[in-house]
């Protein structure tokens, strides 16, 4: 009958359009690259129409690698990536606003603060997938209790390394070590994204103190002795291996050291400086873009919005918190895992990373300023000096820009 005909035209219809396939690029690897890989899995099930290829990219090249295909009009579908790149990628257009296609079913599965991470100019640019942030790693074998201050690292270090262990690989790289900053008092950009660190004012002593505790972290690390190295490997293999026993770093490599050190590993939040401080390390989130592209294509939108709303279900969250140690950034997955509890703990302690793109100006001259109070053995007042002439000049740039 000509209904039928109908109905079956209609149900081709949905069938055809139904049939789409999202390209994915990654940068996972161990623990968060299975998780990233069961989700997918689990979000093909629960939607036969939709197919996600997923292609590895480094992490040192993905970046500049979508960038050039994304504003060529090509690249894949989607990105997961920090919420830091909204800021340079936003002005670019190679990232397509969501905010219009987010309902209310989705956008109630993130936290606010989620939201926030990718929220530019008034429109949200991506969808949260988990939180980050560093934290503190022990050896329960070598050390027994959390050192609950800085002091106590330095002093433990020592101890241990009559015992020929090293105790402390401190990773001195800006991105690891900012949050000792901002703990001293200091901040990176004022509200309109200029550096907030000018000679002769509150947040230059700050930064000349950063840099100063840097110069001694690497001084001790001069003299074998003391038990520290200074060492900016992530992961870090000594401290896999047992022959470290103790680093700070990132959420991403939780599994990874769960898995190599078992009950021996110890999580805890960051210890105090002499000022009594936690250091506020850097507090980000990773998401997912929708490349511009998307905008002109409405199956694939809605697929993409079919696929956050997966990710950040309770289901797609628990996956990403059991198998790969990441966060979650929907408040109703219960995290039974202590170990990420500490991290909650810390993400609140935490300072937000910013998503402007003046924050780009800082990479270079604050890693130069940390080597040449290392290695290069400056006075810290002219290396942040120097950091912060080099910073402005680049910041004024990108704001004439």
């Amino acid at each position: 009958t000509l209904m039928a005909l109908l109905v079956a035209l209609v149900i081709g219809s949905v069938q055809a359009q139904s049939d789409v396939t999202l390209v994915l690029w990654h940068a996972k690897q161990d623990a968060e690259g299975a998780a990233l890989l069961a989700i997918i899995d689990a979000f093909e099930a629960a939607n036969p129409g939709i197919k996600v290829e997923q292609v590895y990219n480094p992490s040192g090249t993905i970046q500049d690698s979508f960038i050039a295909a994304a504003g060529a009009g090509e690249g894949p579908d989607m990105i997961i990536w920090a919420n830091d790149a909204v800021g340079q990628w936003q002005p670019s257009g190679i990232i397509a606003p969501i905010t219009d296609v987010i309902d209310d079913d989705l956008r109630s599965q993130v936290s606010e603060t989620g939201w926030g991470t990718f929220t530019y100019e008034g429109d949200v640019w991506g969808i949260p997938f988990s939180a980050k942030t560093l934290a503190f790693f022990y050896n329960k074998a070598f050390v027994p209790d959390a050192p609950e201050t800085w002091a106590e690292v330095i002093e433990i270090s020592a101890e241990l390394a009559q015992e020929g262990v090293t105790g402390l690989a401190f990773q001195n790289g800006f991105f690891h070590s900012a949050g000792f900053l901002f703990s001293l008092g200091g901040a990176l950009m004022n509200d309109d994204g200029t550096a907030a660190f000018e000679p002769g004012t509150p947040g230059f002593d700050a930064m000349v103190a950063y840099l100063q505790f840097h110069q001694d972290m690497y001084n001790l690390a001069q003299d074998p002795a003391s038990g520290i190295v200074i060492d900016g490997s992530s992961p870090n293999p000594g401290f896999q291996t047992g022959t470290v026993a103790m680093v700070y770093d990132g959420i991403w490599n939780l599994a990874q050291f769960e898995s190599d050190l078992g009950p021996d590993l110890g999580v805890s939040i960051m210890p105090a400086l002499d000022n009594g401080e936690v250091p506020a390390l850097f507090a980000q989130s990773e998401g997912f873009y929708a490349n511009a592209k998307l905008a002109n294509d409405e199956a694939k939108m809605a697929a993409f919005i079919e696929w956050g709303r997966f990710v950040t279900s309770v289901e797609g969250q628990t996956i990403a918190a059991t198998q790969g140690g990441l966060l979650p950034i929907n408040p109703a997955v219960q995290v039974e895992n202590p170990n990420l509890q500490v991290f909650s703990e810390q993400f609140t302690l935490g300072t937000p990373f910013p998503n402007r793109p003046e924050m780009s100006a800082f990479w270079g001259p604050m890693g130069d300023a940390i080597a040449a109070v290392s290695d290069g053995g400056e006075d810290p007042a002219d290396a942040a000096e120097a950091a912060y002439e080099l910073i402005a000049a680049s910041i004024a740039s990108i704001q004439g820009n």
